[in-house]
């Protein structure tokens, strides 16, 4: 079965590649990595008690 791509896909993908290299090329620090993670960890936290 040969995979096919639409234009649709094609641009997804570059978006996703282009998003890759600019943050290969701009890594986070320490500091801003984990704050984002306390956030993320809060976010599940507060979506999960609504149940």
């Amino acid at each position: 079965m040969e995979i096919k791509l639409n234009d649709y896909h094609k641009k997804v993908n570059a978006e996703k590649k282009a998003s890759v290299a600019y943050w290969q090329a701009h890594p986070l620090s320490r500091e801003e990595c984990l704050r984002q993670l306390k956030n993320l960890r809060e976010q599940r936290l507060a979506s999960l008690s609504n149940w």
